[in-house]
């Protein structure tokens, strides 16, 4: 009794099988360039799937953004400065998505010598400030709104 001893690998049910169909595996000069897809990617050209990406965003581009609320009337008085922007922030691309992480302190100054000092401006809704020097009540009535417009500015980066 001859038995032929029979190949053992991964494939070996395609090599002897004639109703399975053959897959041609040779690379394939493109002629056109055209013809190519480039995949369209939010991050770098690395992370085409857009899985995990992380960034630090500067501290001087944020204070850059910053200054356009220079000039906001807040209650009687205005923001005059941006005396300093102190913390750190980082641009995150997760499952395709950009989202912003950062921890802040900013500290605004008024044209009346006083100062809005943020000492926890956080991503998660952390708002907390000092009012230094500030003798308008209306200040505190309208800070909801420079807390909407400042995030509006450091989370520009998003875009």
């Amino acid at each position: 009794m001859d038995n032929p001893k029979k190949e053992h690998s991964y494939t070996y049910w395609v090599k002897h099988d004639p109703n399975h169909p053959k897959i041609d595996c040779q690379p394939k000069k493109v002629e056109d360039p055209s013809q190519v897809q480039q995949p369209q990617t939010i991050g770098s050209q690395w992370n085409v799937s857009g899985t995990w990406e992380e960034k630090k965003v500067p501290m001087n581009e944020i204070k850059k953004s910053l200054e356009n609320i220079i000039g906001m009337k807040i209650g009687q008085t205005k923001i005059s400065a941006i005396e300093s922007v102190e913390g750190e922030a980082h641009l995150y691309l997760s499952r395709g998505k950009k989202r912003m992480g950062y921890h802040l302190k900013i500290t605004y100054a008024l044209e009346d010598d006083g100062q809005i000092k943020y000492t926890d401006f956080t991503d998660d809704g952390d708002r907390d400030y000092v009012l230094e020097d500030v003798n308008d009540e209306t200040v505190k009535h309208q800070i909801e709104e420079l807390h909407d417009i400042t995030k509006q500015y450091v989370e520009v980066f998003k875009n």
